[in-house]
């Protein structure tokens, strides 16, 4: 069979660690501009490692080592084609696969094993950077092969080399970039060499816990993440599906057909230099209402009136929110908004907050006239 490289990625949800997995052990550095650093990443690596990936027109060989001797699975990503589960089969924690090339190609070419994202290409696959670098990183880590060399570069400036350790792991120190700056790596082993995982400087970002509320025709999920971030959702009861894309406000809107929701929904946060991680999110509680009056372009505030523990109030322009305040009395509401935000024919939804600062209210639809 002719040999090919493989992308891949990690994704924290569902990935459970033995304590070896998780260790990190001292590894050789050989690059001046940059040195060995312990590995904390946001999220866990992962328990699997896939060591190469074979393939012929009609299937996709993947060989899978798993740290924790556990069951280990390859499928399509989010269960959309062939799944497949296989205890290692020998001593060493390994298994291959044979999968159908078809499943692979008609999810972009994507597979999951574990906590890891394969996407069909050569068979040194590009490196994983698994935290975002900011201006404010001084590391960058990820995942590799085992005993490849890490190469991270500036432009054609060489700012350091690592080996991977045994558990694919790598993490290079680096001095703080400037903004927008962009630094690749690769990763080299037996005379090949990868292609490269890119990733830009970006300002470092504040993650908040998503907002999901619903309205009388959808669910809404906000959220924000770094620009161009990929959100996918993903509920196990309902089979609620969602995907959204991080503007450049860094904020998300993600609407749903219907109210779909329960307390297992995941959503996964992912940019093409692999760098993912899940949380999850729950059905707001809804106990009260709001029910705002109509506002004329130029207005400074919008009114209304209101029913339950509502103290404060929500407004999203556009798939943006604004700021959480408001003054709610037994009088009803009134919420300040900046007037050159809006305009005629702009999407404006309001809705209310208890004082531990959860949705207990639909989101309600605020009319803008001219």
């Amino acid at each position: 069979m002719k040999k090919r490289k493989v992308l891949i990625g990690a994704l924290s949800a569902g990935v459970i660690l033995s304590p070896i997995a998780s260790q990190f052990t001292p590894i050789v550095a050989s690059a001046s501009a940059a040195t060995q650093v312990q590995v904390t990443p946001k999220q866990f690596f992962p328990s699997y490692a896939v060591s190469e990936l074979k393939y012929s027109l009609t299937h996709v060989q993947v060989d899978v080592g798993s740290f924790a001797m556990d069951a280990i699975h390859l499928m399509a990503p989010f269960g959309n084609g062939e799944s497949h589960s296989q205890w290692p089969y020998n001593n060493n924690g390994e298994t291959t696969f044979n999968y159908p090339l078809s499943v692979a190609t008609a999810n972009d070419s994507k597979l999951w094993t574990g906590g890891l994202e394969l996407t069909i290409g050569k068979k040194l696959y590009a490196p994983i950077i698994n935290q975002l670098v900011t201006t404010n990183s001084t590391a960058v880590t990820g995942y590799g092969i085992p005993n490849a060399k890490i190469t991270l570069k500036k432009g054609t400036q060489t700012l350091g080399e690592v080996l991977v350790n045994q558990w694919g792991q790598y993490a290079l120190t680096i001095p703080k970039q400037t903004l927008g700056t962009t630094l690749s790596v690769v990763q080299s082993k037996s005379n090949e060499t990868s292609i490269e995982t890119k990733t830009t400087v970006l300002a470092p970002t504040t993650f908040t816990t998503p907002i999901v509320y619903k309205t009388a025709t959808h669910t809404v999920v906000l959220g924000n993440g770094s620009p161009g971030e990929k959100i996918s959702l993903r509920d196990v009861t309902t089979y609620a599906e969602g995907e959204a894309t991080v503007n450049t406000n860094g904020n998300y809107e993600m609407r749903i057909n219907g109210s779909p929701t329960s307390n297992t929904m995941g959503l996964w946060h992912g940019r093409p230099e692999h760098y993912n991680f899940s949380e999850r999110t729950g059905t707001p509680q809804v106990t009260g209402s709001v029910t705002p009056t109509t506002i004329g372009v130029g207005s400074s505030y919008i009114r209304g009136t209101f029913t339950g523990a509502v103290t404060k109030g929500l407004l999203v322009i556009n798939g943006n929110p604004e700021t959480l305040r408001g003054e709610f009395t037994s009088n009803g509401f009134h919420y300040y908004v900046d007037p050159s935000k809006f305009k005629a024919g702009d999407r404006l939804e309001f809705i209310g907050f208890n004082s531990e600062g959860k949705v207990i209210t639909l989101g309600k639809t605020v009319t803008v006239t001219p």
